[in-house]
């Protein structure tokens, strides 16, 4: 399963329902939801925009966020996400995280490890930035806060 799983700046305009559900209707949410409360009002909610054929997510408040996608190489379709910025020089911080609810703890995918897998990648693409030093996630477990 390792290999069938891209990870991307976009996602195609067809798979629109699938970030909705990954972003505002994931059954994950109630796990960190006083995280995302907070997440929002001191940043905003995120928002899906189209960019020609792709989707992208924006934050009102945040003009400069990025997205990095976990995709199902074989469909296409978005089953991570993160929604981060750079604070300053040394910090990027994930200010939004959706991992599909099959990939989630307890489903049937959690041995995929993806909400790991997605950071470590959002780590690994971070260190190219010239001066940024730690990786900080606004909500989710323990594991996923010290993986920064």
């Amino acid at each position: 399963m390792g290999e069938s799983i891209a990870f991307e700046s976009r996602v195609r305009h067809e798979h629109r329902r699938s970030l909705e559900r990954l972003l505002f209707f994931n059954g994950c949410q109630n796990r960190v939801l006083h995280g995302i409360v907070a997440a929002i009002e001191r940043y905003g909610p995120p928002e899906i925009v189209a960019d020609g054929e792709f989707l992208r997510v924006r934050v009102a408040k945040q003009p400069d966020v990025q997205t990095l996608f976990a995709i199902d190489a074989l469909s296409g379709r978005p089953i991570g996400v993160a929604v981060y910025l750079r604070a300053d020089l040394e910090h990027v911080t994930v200010l939004h995280l959706g991992i599909s609810e099959e990939y989630c703890a307890g489903g049937p995918q959690a041995a995929t490890r993806l909400p790991l897998r997605l950071m470590r990648e959002l780590r690994r693409s971070s260190r190219r930035l010239k001066g940024v030093r730690r990786l900080h996630v606004l909500y989710g477990g323990p594991r996923l806060r010290n993986l920064a």
